[in-house]
């Protein structure tokens, strides 16, 4: 049962707890900084006096690779930018949820139980979302929420939680056959169109066909098509003014589209911003208000309207360098390449989704997106070393 409680409050902590309104924003960073600090002097103390028998962490090099790139970003933020190491090392705090996959091995959770965490917080994110969507103007959580594309859109931290929910949902459906996951399904697709994202949601699309295309349950190809309409068509009629909202963005952004926002800022964050070559190996760091670096990328934000979060891994790269960059492609490498029960098969669709949405979003720094990151990467583990003992058994 404690098991339990830390890992959700890990979990919880990486999605700045929903950014409940009546949590102040301070008492919100000082938690995420104590839940790291804690993961980390629990592994010290496993690896000081542990004398069980770890499970192999196949991810452990990619994962120091991104760390090695974390802190030395720190040097150029102090060098070039006058941003002080403790400063730095504060403002990275998210990128300190890397921990929690070396955490998870010390802990153990059975997968099942992992499962369950998840898809609590993946329904319990949803409902939060209809709570606020609802009662909008009042506010719940504090976070950005627009009225635009024919919706209100809602950006409250822990989509992760329920993107994955989605797909582990819907390989339940493949293989037991129960309505509760389609529901499931239902309302989390439901949520992302009312957030009015349209990258994610292509993404999603993509990866919910690739996983009917893909179920080795579902065999005939006229009963794949027949479920792709009959998923899409009622959804575009119950939400046509959302999808018509998204339609003419698009529209208006593909007219001149070397001066969209994204584009300008992709140039911006891979040439202007690094003040040497040395940078580009080592990172700029990541900013804080603080100093008169981070007024200086606040000022690119308000004046221009360019984020690094906006354009994904790059903006990602741009703070933390080439060794940041080398880890977070040689994991997903890995990833890719790691075998899986078809009770876990849903973690390839996540996978899919995670690696499409690169371009734009940040996968690889986003805190709850790391805690996701380092449950697949721990269930893969498991999977590899039960595959392995299988594999020997077989030949006793």
């Amino acid at each position: 049962m404690i098991k339990k409680i830390v890992i959700f409050l890990v979990l919880f902590s990486s999605a700045s707890f929903f950014r409940i309104i009546f949590l102040p924003e301070r008492i919100i960073f000082l938690s995420q900084f104590g839940v790291a600090a804690m993961m980390f002097a629990v592994i010290l103390v496993d690896q000081i006096y542990g004398k069980e028998k770890k499970t192999e962490l196949n991810f452990r090099d990619p994962v120091l690779l991104i760390f090695t790139g974390v802190f030395l970003s720190m040097i150029i933020a102090s060098a070039y930018h006058n941003q002080s190491y403790i400063l730095t090392f504060w403002a990275q705090r998210f990128m300190y949820f890397y921990l929690f996959y070396f955490f998870l091995h010390v802990l153990k959770p059975d997968i099942k139980e992992l499962e369950k965490i998840v898809l609590t917080l993946g329904i319990l994110y949803a409902v939060s979302f209809l709570i606020q969507y609802i009662i909008y103007p009042s506010i719940l959580f504090s976070v950005r929420q627009d009225v635009e594309r024919g919706t209100i859109r809602i950006f409250i931290p822990g989509s992760s939680f329920m993107g994955l929910s989605l797909y582990m949902c819907l390989n339940r459906f493949y293989k037991q056959n129960k309505l509760r996951y389609v529901f499931l399904v239902v309302i989390f697709i439901s949520i992302m169109i009312l957030t009015g994202t349209r990258y994610a949601l292509a993404v999603t699309f993509l990866a919910i066909i690739a996983s009917l295309i893909f179920s080795k349950i579902i065999r005939s190809r006229y009963v794949i098509y027949t479920l792709i309409l009959i998923a899409i068509i009622p959804l575009f009629y119950i939400f046509e003014e959302i999808f018509v909202g998204m339609i003419g963005v698009s529209e208006e952004q593909a007219v001149d589209f070397q001066e969209n926002v994204r584009i300008r800022a992709t140039r911006f964050f891979l040439d202007d911003f690094f003040p040497n070559t040395l940078a580009y190996i080592f990172g700029n760091g990541q900013d804080h208000m603080g100093s008169t670096y981070g007024i200086h990328v606040n000022y690119y934000k308000l004046a221009y309207g360019f984020y690094q979060s906006d354009i994904g891994v790059i903006g990602d790269f741009s703070k933390f360098g080439l060794f940041f960059a080398v880890g977070a492609m040689w994991l997903l490498v890995k990833a890719w390449r790691a075998p899986l029960t078809p009770e876990t098969s849903y973690l390839k669709f996540s996978l899919l989704s995670s690696t499409l949405v690169l371009p734009v979003a940040g996968v690889f720094s986003n805190p709850f997106s790391i805690a996701v990151l380092c449950i697949i990467m721990y269930i893969f583990d498991i999977n590899i070393k039960e595959r392995k003992q299988a594999r020997n058994e077989t030949r006793i």
